[in-house]
């Protein structure tokens, strides 16, 4: 029972506080979700060092908050694509670095840290387009379309919980993660585009049968980016990313599957909401 009230406060405060700063600013979104970014980030790179790999933990980490702010500011139009040039030649640091630190896997390490910007800070970057979807209009934030996103995974999380537990027989892929089913994967599915096409038709986002074929490849890419941190954590032979939030693991454990559902959810809203 203890266990269950830790769980359930701890992803209490980390609903309020997501849908809290979202809805009251774009500075505020800008703000949690850089430090959100720079430790799920640095999450990441502890789970790379576990298996006895070096990456570059910090400059890994200023590379990706600088592509985030990069974002933002050419997302809100104070500043234009001049700003993605000094991503370029930051990248190549990464090498010359590893050229004096002698260590003993410097490919390995370099590929971590830059698997790390491509696999964590590019998705979280991305949602600074989500928040200003309209094309036309760069200036008008819509809160609520990111608030969908999260909607939807939430949705499919609980779903899949529930259903799981109960019917849950038929297991999706036993070597990385033993407690996902096929069950449980449909009736997560099913409830997210229920929740969400309910959410949508108050919100006025989307048609209907937008709104059903977006939760439905949301909810795809978000299982298939859990499984894919499923699968990194097993590799490292590590159960949780981290234990910031009680009952819940890490950051990377809770943003997994946003990580592949917010770039396939921008490119389904560019495409049918302008």
């Amino acid at each position: 029972m203890k266990t269950i009230f830790k769980r359930g406060f701890s992803g209490a405060i980390y609903v309020v506080l997501i849908i809290g700063t979202i809805l009251l600013s774009k500075y505020t979104f800008f703000a949690f979700f850089t430090l959100m970014l720079a430790y799920t980030q640095y999450e990441f790179y502890r789970l790379c060092k576990s298996g006895g790999n070096q990456p570059q933990v910090w400059l890994g980490i200023l590379i990706s908050v600088y592509l985030f702010v990069a974002f933002f500011l050419y997302d809100l139009q104070y500043i234009g694509e001049i700003i993605f040039l000094g991503i370029i030649p930051v990248l190549m640091i990464i090498p010359i670095i590893e050229l004096f630190r002698n260590s003993k896997r410097p490919v390995q390490n370099i590929a971590y840290t830059l698997f790390g910007i491509a696999y964590i800070a590019f998705p979280f970057s991305v949602l600074n387009f989500i928040i200003t979807p309209y094309d036309l209009n760069p200036e008008i934030y819509v809160p609520e379309a990111l608030i969908g996103l999260f909607i939807i995974l939430w949705a499919n999380d609980s779903g899949a919980y529930l259903v799981g537990s109960v019917m849950g027989k038929t297991k999706m892929i036993e070597n990385i993660s033993p407690n996902k089913t096929w069950e449980g994967a449909i009736g997560g599915a099913i409830l997210s585009i229920i929740i969400t096409v309910i959410a949508f038709h108050f919100i006025g986002f989307l048609t209907p049968l937008h709104t059903i074929f977006l939760s439905l490849v949301t909810v795809i890419a978000g299982t298939l980016g859990d499984l894919t941190e499923s699968m990194i954590k097993r590799s490292f032979n590590v159960k949780d990313s981290g234990q910031i939030m009680p009952g819940h693991g890490g950051l990377l454990d809770r943003f997994d599957s946003m990580l592949f559902a917010a770039p396939i959810y921008f490119i389904y809203i560019t495409l049918f909401l302008n």
